[in-house]
């Protein structure tokens, strides 16, 4: 499994050692250049040393007053440092006694960039030698020859040195090594603190604690993390507590009429021969209304999976209205409730007819049902932002803004009590809601003014 952690700390520890590997090299190669100039500065000092005794005499010999002992580190048994003089071409002029018969190689650069090489001395150890072209200063009249000067010494002090930065350096990086070993780890546990006190807090919450927060001290970096669980804790906590009250209304929907079948069935069995043969269809309206009742949930389930086809046609919409109010015609007489249309006609839109037809009778039914007796519908039905718009209005006087968010709620009724099945189980408005959106339309609900109850149906026209 992919650890965070385990990344975080590979990645740490291998850029970390390799900035301390770069730094040290780095480090080392400074040091080492720098007592290499002093080293080589030395030798130059030497040199320049042998170049400011030699002098030509009046014949024009070059004279070089110079011997071994002149040099700091001369021994007779341990000879260390040497130095050849000699001409363009090749004439030996001075030589130290160190050389023996030996020779120096003749490699030179010019007074001001002598040339510095590394070499073993006539005597085998390792050394560096300089070398470089001069001219002696002559007396006048007399032309100085070009000369050609080599010193070499011994590197033993240098070679010692350079050990000493390079043993150094590595005990530094062992030691910088074992302390980033150490700390990385630790460094991370605590910075990552935080985040495991997050998984562990979700790891605790189930069913029953969706009501629990993350704290809100948590480091920036995690705080939109936190709001984001926190904010689908509470879609969550909202979610089960509507499937919790739909449980809850689907048993008490089902409870009476299961006990109305109950009491039926007893009393067939207990009196047999007084058996009224309305008890058949009292049974047999109480078994289709609790047939209504599951269809229309498994519709609504269908519904909100995104299973609901809709056939969608070519319909002239003001048609439609006026053939779902007829059912509801006689209805809304017999309550003294007076309905007003204002419908524009030849709207065409595409649409489901049998989804369409059900949206249309829930929403005639919900406003004959509810408005109050003598009161007024209105039905209209218009263009508007380009979309076919139907808006049935009546007054609910007992509704209030907060009723609003929940008509659309499976089993919401706003009465309290509950008498059976009836005309209304509080699943049409939802149902309305699926149907619509299954067609590409909203179903839409609103309070105007004098407590009067909108629910806007909007769809596409139909295209030219």
């Amino acid at each position: 499994m992919n650890s965070i952690r385990r990344q975080l700390t590979r990645r740490l520890l291998g850029t970390t050692l390799g900035l301390l590997g770069l730094g040290l090299s780095a480090l080392l190669a400074a040091a080492g250049y720098a007592e290499l100039r002093q080293f080589d500065l030395a030798l130059r000092t030497k040199a320049l040393a042998i170049s400011t005794v030699t002098t030509v005499a009046l014949d024009g010999e070059v004279r070089v007053q110079f011997t071994d002992r002149f040099l700091r580190d001369f021994d007779d048994k341990n000879p260390s440092d040497f130095f050849e003089v000699r001409r363009r071409d090749g004439a030996v002029i001075a030589r130290s006694e160190s050389l023996g018969s030996a020779h120096l190689p003749a490699r030179v650069g010019t007074f001001d960039q002598p040339k510095f090489w590394f070499l073993t001395l006539p005597n085998g150890e390792p050394g560096r030698a300089m070398g470089f072209v001069y001219k002696p200063k002559p007396p006048k009249g007399i032309e100085a020859p070009e000369l050609m000067l080599v010193v070499a010494t011994d590197r033993d002090e240098l070679d010692d040195t350079l050990g000493l930065l390079f043993s150094l350096a590595a005990l530094s990086a062992v030691i910088l090594a074992a302390a980033t070993l150490w700390v990385v780890p630790r460094v991370l546990r605590h910075g990552l603190a935080p985040l495991e006190m997050l998984g562990e807090q979700a790891t605790q919450i189930d069913a029953g604690s969706l009501a629990t927060r993350f704290a809100g001290d948590l480091p920036a970096e995690l705080q939109p993390i936190a709001d984001r669980l926190n904010a689908l804790l509470a879609r969550l906590e909202l979610s089960f507590e509507r499937e919790r009250r739909y449980s809850a209304d689907l048993a008490h929907e089902l409870r009476t009429p299961l006990a109305e079948l109950q009491s039926l069935a007893e009393n067939a069995l207990k009196w047999p021969q007084e058996r009224d043969p309305a008890t058949d269809h009292e049974t047999l309206a109480i078994a289709r209304e609790m047939e209504v009742l599951v269809s229309r949930m498994l519709t609504l389930a269908r519904g909100e999976q995104g299973q609901l086809p809709a056939q969608s046609q070519s319909l002239e919409l003001a048609g439609s209205v006026r053939a779902a109010w007829a059912p509801f015609s006689a209805r809304a007489s017999a309550r003294g409730l007076r309905p007003t249309f204002l419908i524009d006609e030849n709207i065409l839109v595409r649409a489901d007819p049998l989804l369409l037809r059900s949206i249309l009778g829930n929403l005639f039914e919900n406003a004959v049902d509810y408005a109050p007796e003598d009161g007024a519908i209105s039905v209209v039905l218009t263009i508007h932002a380009g979309q076919a718009e139907l808006a049935v209005s009546n007054s609910a006087g007992t509704l209030t803004e907060d009723d609003l968010a929940r008509l659309f709620e499976r089993f919401w009724r706003k009465e309290s009590a509950r008498t059976g099945l009836g005309n209304h189980t509080g699943l049409g408005l939802p149902l309305a809601r699926t149907f619509a959106e299954a067609m590409g339309w909203t179903l839409t609900a609103s309070l105007q003014a004098e407590g009067r109850l909108k629910l806007n149906l909007a769809g596409p026209l139909l295209e030219a």
